[in-house]
């Protein structure tokens, strides 16, 4: 994004000294279709002046819409401007440069000017040239003369960083704006519906919490913290008071199970630094997981489009940023996080004791299932990509005149990372096939009520009874 001033054709001298100062930060990645950058230039020569004529028949051949979003319409070409570097060119007379010039250009061609920049501490100054607008009503400007780079009868146009024969398509637009044929009527609406949301989470009382009550269970289950157990009070002395054949049947059953079992083998130190590793791997893991049930506790957006004109577009695609503090996610169904194990959150550890051993039988029916078979899913005509601004990529497809397009197979949770904002705002930009136009517009989105998801997280934590 530009971080000058393109509002404003850099006309006059100061106008032009901004534009040097700016571009100079940001060097070759300031190039549009209305900006060229050139480090230097040697004006005594015929090759060199014929890239100026390249570029003000490049940026002359460009349609009215396209050229309107910058500089008034205008195009710029700076010469003497690198990367962190204004070290200008030797300065030229006006009329040597036209003299070559206008052999490519020709008289009818596009108009354009010249603004020197002085350069402080040098006799060199840097070269700023200017084209006027294009209109509606004139036809495609054709290149006059043959050089080294350009060929007589040949169309050149500027697009967005470089400056190219024209293709068949963007002649037909050229004779179109020769025509007085412009751009196709449009209008568009654009509404995201969907419950946009801050969301409140109190992690001392969910996280703190599950935290501090499981490491209670665990530490209690350590042999010193055991209450002595009264004499006497065993399955086998109880059994050796007497008593019934089923107790004695208990008693072999709990042997049995006792049989099975792994003696503990971790030290009591051992099982207390084991605990606190948990607790540091569950605190890593906490912010991924937490989204899981926050996703779920919004309604999923769906963006809504509408073609209110009566033309039919092909092939559309839409970007729509939403700027500010929003973030976007994938939405989560609840029933899919209704228990811990559908949280990707590492478990408590093995409580202090012996444990059953880890050989089973297989049961037959799990030997024959067969694996499942993967569901078949039509990809998202939505995605978005996160990078300081929320961005929505919508593949719509045709939209028909008067008709409308809704996304879907995409679902998307917005959340807004502050309170009392009252609405997020963005822009989108629309393009279609055969349309040499990026169509732009502003959207506000509504912002609904603060939701908080602290009960659903202590729920999902069995800290809370379902």
């Amino acid at each position: 994004m530009e971080d000058f001033d393109i509002s404003r054709a850099p006309r006059g001298v100061l106008a032009a000294q901004r534009l040097v100062h700016s571009v100079a930060k940001q060097g070759d990645l300031a190039e549009r279709h209305y900006l060229e950058l050139k480090s230097t230039l040697d004006l005594s020569t015929k090759a060199d002046k014929e890239k100026i004529a390249k570029f003000i028949l490049g940026a002359g051949n460009r349609m009215p819409t396209v050229a309107a979003v910058a500089f008034e319409g205008c195009a710029a070409m700076v010469i003497g401007v690198a990367q962190g570097s204004i070290t200008g060119i030797p300065p030229v007379e006006m009329m040597e440069i036209a003299k070559v010039v206008q052999q490519f250009v020709g008289a009818s061609g596009p108009t354009w000017d010249i603004v020197w920049v002085p350069v402080e501490g040098s006799a060199d100054q840097v070269l700023v040239i200017v084209v006027d607008p294009p209109q509606p009503g004139q036809g495609p400007f054709p290149c006059r003369s043959s050089g080294q780079s350009l060929t007589s009868g040949r169309i050149y146009i500027r697009v967005e960083g470089e400056t190219r024969e024209a293709n068949a398509d963007e002649v037909d637009l050229l004779v179109q704006r020769g025509l007085g044929v412009g751009r196709p009527d449009v209008d568009f609406a654009f509404d995201v519906i969907g419950a946009v949301a801050p969301i409140a989470l109190n992690e001392s009382s969910t996280i703190e919490e599950y935290l501090r009550v499981h490491r209670a269970r665990l530490l209690g289950g350590l042999p010193k913290h055991q209450p002595p157990r009264p004499a006497g009070s065993s399955v086998v002395s109880n059994a050796r008071q007497g008593i019934s054949s089923d107790t004695i049947s208990e008693v072999a059953r709990s042997a049995l199970a006792r049989a099975m079992l792994v003696p503990e083998d971790r030290t009591e130190t051992e099982f207390e630094e084991i605990i606190d590793h948990w607790e540091d791997q569950f605190r890593a893991a906490w912010d991924s997981a937490a989204w899981g049930v926050v996703a779920s506790q919004l309604t999923p957006i769906v963006v809504k489009l509408r073609n209110r004109s009566t033309t039919f577009l092909h092939d559309v695609e839409v970007r729509l940023h939403l700027e500010g503090e929003v973030v976007a996610a994938n939405y989560v169904d609840p029933d899919s996080v209704r228990n811990f194990s559908d949280l990707d959150l590492p478990a408590p550890p093995r409580p202090w004791g012996p444990r059953e051993s880890t050989h089973r039988i297989v049961p037959y029916a799990d030997i024959l299932r067969p694996p499942p078979i993967p569901r078949l899913e039509r990809p998202p005509t939505i995605t978005f990509q996160m990078g300081g601004t929320v961005e929505l990529h919508l593949r719509v497809g045709e939209l028909r005149p008067l008709g409308s397009y809704q996304s879907e197979n995409a679902l998307l949770v917005l959340v807004a990372t502050k309170e009392n904002l009252g609405s997020i705002r963005g822009r989108w930009e629309l393009t279609a096939r055969d349309h040499n136009d990026v169509y732009r517009g502003e959207i506000e989105v509504l912002l609904a009520p603060t939701i908080d998801a602290t009960s659903a997280v202590r729920r999902v934590l069995g800290l809370d009874p379902s």
